[in-house]
């Protein structure tokens, strides 16, 4: 990934050719998106929108024959996060417009994509009948399921293709600057407790709103893995455990994601690192 990023960065029509072939490539669009926001984060926002629009293109054709707008909702969404993280240097910032802009993104994959939708939905209704033939669900409700679900997705995606971006300007021009800067990524209490009563407030209003809540916790589940590294880190212990980690993540999901988002509430409301500090201390 260094190499390609290296390679990417040697002038603006190195980024735009690479950028443009991997669009074109199968299973290859994430690269794009993460090199125009290596572009946006390394030569600001002017230079990114070049790369930007050339890259649209490819991927514009694309969803003109397939219907599918979520490459470039997730393209566009991740320029503006790098966007606001250049000028910024604040990911707590980043991972609310990362919120913003997936819910508005659902909102463009509803409109532009209704039949995609719909027929998510019905794969969703016909899993959840395998499961229990008991669970039985309006097609409504499955799409509006299904489109939160696409929302977590996006913010997820976005985000995961802004950090490879930012540990790859890290690792070519300020080696470990992104280790530390995400190491230290720790939500304010203002922002958590925001966080905490719009998801009580979806949780209350389930019918209408209730498809946000998922979407709601990915500030929460990022600020946690953000302070997993930085105990790995100040306990000097093997990688191994990050490892271990991520595969447990992969595999009990449902179970260690809502554990995550509890670990960053107390994190940001208590300061579990100076917790740690004070006891290593005496």
């Amino acid at each position: 990934m260094r190499a390609i990023a290296e390679f990417a960065m040697r002038s603006r029509w190195h980024a735009i050719g690479t950028s443009m072939l991997a669009a074109i490539l199968p299973l290859m669009g994430w690269l794009t998106t993460v090199i125009v926001a290596l572009v946006s984060l390394r030569l600001g926002t002017s230079a990114g929108a070049i790369v930007l629009v050339w890259a649209l293109l490819p991927v514009g054709v694309a969803m003109y024959f397939v219907g599918d707008p979520s490459p470039m909702i997730a393209m566009v969404g991740t320029f503006l996060m790098a966007v606001l993280l250049r000028q910024t240097l604040s990911w707590e910032l980043v991972l609310i417009a990362a919120v913003c802009l997936a819910a508005i993104g659902a909102f463009i994959f509803e409109i532009g994509a209704a039949a995609i939708l719909e027929r998510f939905a019905a794969f969703y209704v016909e899993i959840l009948a395998q499961i229990d033939s008991s669970l039985v669900m309006a097609p409504e409700q499955a799409q509006t399921i299904s489109l939160g679900f696409f929302a977590l997705g996006q913010a997820f995606a976005m985000v995961v293709m802004l950090i490879v971006a930012r540990w790859c300007q890290s690792a070519l021009y300020n080696p470990d600057g992104f280790g530390k800067e995400f190491r230290a990524l720790r939500l304010s209490p203002v922002v958590s407790s925001c966080l905490v009563a719009a998801m009580l407030v979806c949780y209350l209003f389930n019918e209408a709103l209730g498809r946000w809540l998922p979407l709601l916790t990915v500030p929460l589940v990022f600020a946690a893995i953000g302070l997993t590294h930085w105990v790995v880190k100040t306990k000097e212990m093997s990688g191994n455990w990050l490892a271990g980690f991520y595969i447990s993540l992969a595999l009990l999901f449902q179970l260690i994601y809502p554990f995550l988002a509890s670990v960053a509430l107390m994190d940001s409301w208590f300061n579990i690192r100076n917790r740690i500090q004070t006891i290593q201390k005496d």
